[in-house]
């Protein structure tokens, strides 16, 4: 928790304080039912126990998947791209922003700790100096993950084109059985995505919505609001991406 994080529920606090001193003071025919409807739309987007169960219906499916069995067979652990942070004037290099940095981070912890499979990182990015893939790659080496060991797709910018492309570059070598290695939001649209090319998958999905009804999963925060919007983009994007047969 930061120094500004208990300041937010503080301040919803003494709003929704001075909402209930509002409407003690209204009139019967002049309610403010916009103001309240906008606090408490803010309250309830910013609850734990909301953002986690508006992911369940994403993460569910993969509560006995956090790790894949030892026995599993794969020939390769692909990775897919999140975002990436482009050069700046006092930064004149790409940086992995802190979702594709969790993921290949995970993706190395496999390949050592589980079996030391070929990476194929995936990601062509937003028009940068350098391609997300090319960044995820230097992320693996200085993991210790050899460089022949690392394959690269660098033209995708969608989760759908990271499983066509990396499905041809797959098939180049022979790969019908991979590891996938994304968030739990956004294993369900990914697998899916991959098995429409064919594509045998493994799921190791991370970095789950859990709670353990300490104190701070009680209180609002801005990370459930957060979590709600990445919540909500993948579930427009599975059905948006069953509506145009990509999965």
């Amino acid at each position: 928790m930061t120094y500004l994080e208990p300041a937010y529920p503080a301040f919803l606090f003494l709003a929704l304080f001075g909402l209930v001193r509002l409407w003690r003071r209204s009139l019967p025919k002049n309610r403010p039912w916009l103001i309240t409807f906008g606090i408490l739309g803010i309250v309830v987007l910013s609850m734990n126990p909301i953002a986690w169960l508006f992911s369940r219906p994403l993460e569910m499916w993969y509560d006995d998947a956090r790790m894949p069995a030892a026995t599993a067979p794969a020939q390769a652990i692909v990775v897919l791209a999140g975002s990436v942070d482009p050069p700046q004037p006092d930064r004149p290099y790409a940086l992995a922003a802190h979702d594709t940095y969790e993921r290949v981070q995970h993706a190395a912890w496999l390949f050592k700790c589980w079996t030391a499979l070929p990476v194929l990182v995936s990601g062509g990015g937003g028009g940068n100096d350098e391609v997300y893939s090319q960044v995820m790659r230097r992320l693996l080496e200085s993991e210790g993950v050899p460089a022949n060991l690392i394959w690269t797709e660098s033209r995708s910018r969608s989760t759908y084109e990271n499983a066509v492309y990396s499905a041809e570059i797959l098939r180049q070598h022979s790969v019908s059985r991979i590891v996938l290695v994304i968030d739990a939001r956004s294993m369900l649209r990914a697998a899916a995505s991959f098995r429409k090319q064919g594509l045998n998958v493994v799921p190791a999905p991370f970095r789950f919505y859990d709670l353990d009804l300490s104190f701070e999963d009680i209180l609002p925060t801005w990370r459930a609001i957060q979590t709600n919007g990445e919540t909500l983009h993948e579930i427009m994007g599975f059905f948006w991406y069953r509506m145009r047969g990509r999965l």
